[in-house]
């Protein structure tokens, strides 16, 4: 991998994860508000409900295409222990965390928390709301690093069909989204498995992140497979839409637009910025959600509801208001002890371990 691989990375999970923020801002865009139906629909629209929701697509796939280039030769159980303690083990943490907020939250205000309307009193249903193991985590947010580890195992077991036959199991990852349901409970959310695959398979292959980046790639490509997208979405059933074509479509153009774009940005940008940014972006994701669930009861307080105009602002920064976040705690982190910054960021930096050996 190129030293300008590397860096688009960087700062492509940056740009991935600040745009999955803004599908979680409070109270949701399953909620009318200014940027849902509102006079600024068109806000959340393209921040949340487009760039928001391919970002996940776009992150599975730079997972699968990392994958291949630095783990493909760690045996399975390595391979689960490593991403079971940077992944799991801290989204674990989190959803404790968020569920305890949830519970203060409801006893200090009276209001019953909608995490817990969403759940019954068994305990698989408990289960689920702290882990998801079966079904969807009271966090939903973290219900995305469940499914991206899963997948990562997939891959590591598929990696001899994909060093042998690397335009098979392309073909096969494009067929994934006809299973859906099918998949469930191994897999909640199969474009996640689809993309990494995808991205294992085009590392396989040779095919450089700067070559799907080229205008003459990213771009035409880009807007011809939304375009295609878009204009097959209105088609009958059929075997395209079995397999969910034209979602792919746009997921697909949309993640090539998005590869040329940070590119180009990358030009504008001195060297060393990219990995400097991106440092605690893993952790501004996994506090994201509970830092803006109680700043947003105080922007109820003082400000006003989300059918307010001023909610834009608040909409619009709070993915920038959890990285400096991220960011801070992050370095308060590298003081820590190598078990609490497993617990909260799923890594320990070799500088600390080192001091404290």
């Amino acid at each position: 991998m190129t030293p300008q691989d590397s860096r688009q990375i960087e700062l492509l999970r940056v740009f991935c994860i600040v745009a999955m923020m803004w599908v979680h801002v409070s109270p949701g865009l399953s909620r009318p508000s200014i940027v849902n139906g509102g006079d600024y629909a068109l806000v959340g629209l393209l921040l949340g409900d487009t760039l928001g929701r391919i970002s996940v697509s776009l992150l599975s796939f730079i997972s699968g295409y990392l994958f291949w280039q630095r783990a493909r030769g760690l045996t399975v159980p390595k391979v689960a222990w490593r991403r079971f303690e940077s992944i799991i083990i801290p989204a674990l943490v989190w959803s404790a965390i968020y569920l305890v907020l949830a519970a203060a939250k409801e006893g200090a205000t009276g209001t019953p928390a909608s995490v817990f309307r969403r759940t019954d009193t068994s305990l698989m249903d408990a289960i689920n709301a702290w882990a998801g193991l079966t079904g969807p985590t009271a966090n939903v947010s973290l219900f995305f690093l469940r499914d991206l580890f899963v997948s990562t195992l997939i891959l590591r077991i598929l990696l001899p069909l994909i060093d042998r036959a690397p335009h098979v199991m392309v073909a096969v990852a494009l067929l994934l989204g006809g299973f859906g349901d099918h998949l469930q409970p191994l897999i909640f959310r199969d474009g996640i498995l689809q993309f990494v695959i995808l991205g294992g398979c085009l590392a396989r292959l040779g095919i450089s992140l700067a070559t799907l980046s080229r205008p003459s790639i990213g771009l035409a490509f880009g807007y011809l497979f939304i375009l295609a997208g878009w204009g097959l979405a209105d088609l009958p059933d059929g075997w395209l839409t079995m397999f969910q074509v034209p979602l792919l479509l746009r997921r697909l153009g949309i993640c090539l637009l998005t590869l040329s774009l940070i590119s180009a940005v990358l030009w504008l940008l001195p060297h060393s910025t990219a990995p400097r940014i991106g440092r605690a972006t893993f952790l501004a994701y996994l506090l994201h959600v509970p830092l803006i669930g109680v700043l947003w009861v105080i922007w109820l307080r003082l400000v006003g509801n989300e059918m307010r105009p001023s909610y834009l602002i608040f909409y619009l920064t709070m993915p920038f208001v959890s990285l400096f976040a991220g960011r801070l705690l992050n370095r308060l982190l590298d003081a820590a002890t190598p078990t609490i910054q497993i617990a909260l960021r799923g890594k320990v930096r070799p500088e600390t371990s080192s001091r404290a050996a």
